[in-house]
């Protein structure tokens, strides 16, 4: 059965899924109902972008249910079809360097024109109908038509194929639905478990700053490590990048910026690209932007826009180019939620989440069957909403009690075991995947065993060659400083 993951990024960088489904078929009703059913477990929250495969059945698809949802195709199941497409051309290396440099170098919507129709004629190819198709589709696929989009760094469908990779691991052809149930549970686990590792080193490890520019400083203390890095990549690749001004208007200036870019690593080929920055400089109204859109995009401040702004001496930003979504301590209100892989019992926040839960369920049963009694309940609700939400959640703290009779909502305390030291019945499972955090763990106990043994005295028993000369329960005790000269008689010695 087909395997639709949706698959998306986290504040780490890394992929995650978004849920998945088993399809029977893979045409457009399918993916309907596919759509359909992921975005009622999304409360109706539709995707602000997508990716996908250049499929008719999912582009029809998508038209339907996410009508405002900016779809795109994957740019390298694309350009993978030059070889079978142009193979059997005599200018085949040609036209294959045309079109990649046509699709990457195009910075504006007009080069990319400009150089499509070149490519068309200077190698006769404009009676081409697979290009003629690619170039009605252009807004979908040409990344000049798509910087203006967030698309958290992704150009591809890679990271959906990787999850179909890591699912490998656990899921094999012969695998059952039901078992499929269970292996999805520790897949989703694992991500979980990297996840948290992640979050742990972001807030208890950190990267030396290269420069004393503030706004380094500032990405520091709130991106996590992996965004930090790609940060501090920018900033390196600005020693690449020359800036020259170009025209300034009021407060509105115009740079160009000519980076080298290294094209072949054995040929040691440079080349110049240019872009063009434009910065505001007026304090009420400050902007800066880049053609190559990577802001607007990843999300991060290219080289580019860091040479404009250190050499007009700018080393503070406004707050809104420090994006939450790669912020450290981001706000997922989704941690709360018991799923069927973390139970989060050891969790406080968790725990007073899941007792205020069950307390609105049953305030809702007793409200929902009286009109008076629900707006009632209704407003009570909203004037709490309004009291607590201006307030932090280290001043709410552990004040936030609630007192419910009944033993409905008993904490679990008692210990819960793993699956590898509870006795089972009848076959015995798969062995379980270790997570990186349990190899640790694993390997640290393993040696403090082996240094703890190291600091034991040693026993040694006579071998039994000569036993017969020594009683069985003579036993030599030594330390480690010892000789077998110092404990061993003479007579066997000389034997």
């Amino acid at each position: 059965m087909p395997f639709a993951p949706f698959v998306g990024v986290n504040h780490h960088g890394q992929s995650i899924l978004l849920g998945a489904g088993l399809l029977s078929n893979e045409d457009t009703k399918n993916f309907v109902w596919l759509f359909q059913t992921w975005l009622e477990c999304m409360n109706g929250r539709a995707p602000n972008a997508i990716i996908t495969d250049q499929d008719r059945a999912i582009k029809n698809a998508i038209a339907r249910v996410f009508p405002g949802t900016r779809h795109r195709y994957c740019l390298w199941h694309i350009l993978k079809k030059i070889p079978e497409k142009f193979k059997a051309y005599s200018q085949y290396d040609a036209i294959k360097s045309a079109l990649r440099r046509c699709v990457y170098e195009s910075q504006t919507c007009g080069d990319f024109e400009v150089g499509w129709q070149r490519v068309l004629e200077r190698y006769n190819l404009k009676d081409n109908d697979w290009l003629c198709r690619l170039y009605d589709e252009r807004t979908f696929w040409v990344p000049a038509y798509l910087k203006g989009v967030f698309w958290a760094g992704m150009t591809t469908t890679q990271r959906s194929e990787s999850m179909n990779a890591f699912f490998d691991g656990y899921v094999r052809p012969s695998t059952t639905l039901k078992q499929f149930v269970d292996k999805y549970d520790i897949a989703l686990r694992k991500k979980v478990e990297n996840e948290a590792l992640a979050d742990f080193n972001s807030f208890n490890s950190t990267l030396s700053c290269l420069t004393f520019y503030c706004f380094e400083k500032k990405f520091q203390q709130v991106y996590t490590i992996a965004k930090f890095k790609e940060v501090q990549e920018e900033i390196l690749g600005r020693i690449y990048c020359t800036v020259s001004l170009l025209t300034k208007e009021c407060a509105v200036c115009t740079y160009q910026v000519i980076e080298l870019v290294q094209v072949s690593v054995e040929d040691a080929f440079v080349k110049k690209v240019i872009y063009v920055v434009y910065l505001n400089e007026d304090e009420d109204e400050f902007e800066v932007k880049c053609t190559c859109g990577s802001f607007e995009s990843r999300g991060i401040l290219c080289r580019h826009v860091i040479s404009v702004l250190t050499a007009h001496n700018i080393t503070s930003l406004p707050p809104r180019y420090y994006l939450d979504r790669w912020r450290k301590d981001v706000e997922r209100r989704y941690t709360l939620v018991k799923s069927s892989y973390d139970s989060l019992s050891g969790n406080p926040d968790v725990q007073r989440y899941d007792n205020l839960c069950k307390c609105m369920h049953k305030l809702a049963e007793i409200a929902a069957r009286n009109v008076d009694h629900y707006r009632k309940v209704q407003r009570h609700i909203n004037m709490l909403t309004s009291e607590l939400s201006g307030l932090s959640c280290e001043s709410i703290g552990d004040d936030l009690e609630v007192e419910i009779d009944g033993d409905d909502l008993e904490v679990e305390t008692d210990q819960v075991h793993t699956p590898l030291k509870v006795r089972t019945k009848g076959r015995l499972p798969y062995k379980r995947k270790e997570s990186a955090v349990e190899k640790a763990i694993n390997k640290k106990k393993s040696q403090e065993k082996r240094n703890e043994s190291r600091q034991r005295k040693r026993i040694l028993k006579v071998p039994s060659p000569i036993s017969h000369n020594i009683q069985h329960s003579d036993v030599f005790e030594t330390q480690d400083s010892t000789t077998t000269k110092d404990i061993w008689p003479r007579e066997l010695l000389k034997g």
